[in-house]
């Protein structure tokens, strides 16, 4: 049986790429604010924890790759997306039961 891995940002540059590298090798199911075709997608913001709670049951690894990556981005988007979410990203994951999750930043 497939592991179960989630990609929050699939819809992203490189959360698309990693899920392209992944397919056919585990079932993937993405955390977006939008809907990706043929790809299982639980729809929310990350900085909303209840919202994205949901989408951790049953998942054996996360891999996270949602953020504002924009240069000039200012700090009132930053924090939202960047620091709560994916403090709320590892801790969905902890609430779930999650064992692994992969986090890359720049």
């Amino acid at each position: 049986m497939a592991k179960k891995v989630l990609i929050t940002g699939m819809s992203g540059l490189i959360g698309g790429l990693v899920g392209n590298r992944l397919e056919g090798k585990y079932e993937l199911s993405a955390l977006n604010r939008s809907d990706l075709p043929g790809i299982t997608c639980h729809r929310a913001d990350i900085s909303d924890l209840e919202m994205i709670r949901p989408a951790f049951d049953g998942i054996d690894v996360v891999v996270h790759m949602a953020a504002v990556v924009r240069g000039d981005a200012s700090w009132e988007e930053i924090l939202p997306n960047n620091v709560v979410g994916t403090y709320n990203v590892f801790e969905a994951a902890r609430r779930a039961g999650v064992k692994r999750v992969v986090f890359a930043s720049s």
